[in-house]
């Protein structure tokens, strides 16, 4: 996977956080090597946090402003401008029709014209990334010029170990040694996300995933990739 000034690099994320979590290090990598970057959030990220149907409270307005204020702080961390935020309720994109997130999500492709695309796996314990998986296989139909020439999955941790026949077969690695702290930092944007060690979203927890994928191709820390689609 290489990048340069000509590479459009979309990412289409379910929630704010999964940016960071999933490609976080290689997104600081590609904006230092002149990719232009713009991230999609298609769910707001939070509402499952409050009773069903409770999304008129102030705290919720409150936690919902805050978890935008982080995302934005985060990617300005990764160097990253173009963003895009989302509103539908978390853990429940299995309610809206499939065909809404499709469209979307082509709308995206189309104005932005990216030629790399990284996005969820179809292994995640999270119904919304498995549902986004979904949309974007329909979306990528290989039938419109600005289809992205190359697609990746990408692995969020905590949805994807969670699974109990987990089979995310990564065959991608970048290497993310240089960019690592700054992929901490991006992480720790995301107040109350964190937990003690052996909480796999610990910022120990991380770095233990970065380094079991670089230690499975002789590397320090790298971020793991399934590679979808390539047309060359």
């Amino acid at each position: 996977m290489h990048f340069n000034s000509k590479t459009r690099l979309l990412v289409v994320a379910a929630h704010p956080d999964d940016e960071v979590l999933g490609c976080g290090g290689t997104l600081a990598k590609a904006v230092s090597e002149g990719a232009e970057v713009m991230v999609v959030f298609l769910g707001e990220g939070i509402s499952a946090r409050f009773p069903v149907g409770k999304y008129d409270s102030p705290e919720f307005v409150k936690q919902t402003a805050q978890r935008q204020k982080e995302a934005a702080k985060a990617l300005k961390t990764l160097g990253i401008k173009k963003v895009h935020y989302g509103e539908r309720l978390c853990c429940q994109f299995d309610t809206y029709p499939l065909i809404s997130i499709v469209k979307e999500i082509e709308e995206h492709m189309e104005s932005f014209r990216p030629t790399i695309l990284f996005s969820h796996n179809l292994s995640e314990v999270n119904i919304d990334h498995r549902v986004v998986y979904k949309a974007l296989e329909t979306a990528c139909r290989p039938t419109r010029s600005w289809i992205p020439k190359a697609i990746y999955t990408f692995e969020i941790v905590c949805s994807g170990n969670w699974t109990f026949n987990p089979h995310f077969k990564p065959n991608v690695f970048v290497d993310i040694s240089e960019f690592w702290q700054k992929k901490l930092q991006a992480w720790n944007c995301y107040e109350g996300e964190a937990r003690p060690f052996p909480f796999p979203r610990s910022n120990k927890g991380l770095e233990v995933l970065a380094e079991m994928r670089g230690m499975s191709v002789g590397l320090n820390k790298a971020e793991a990739f399934r590679l979808v689609r390539q047309v060359v």
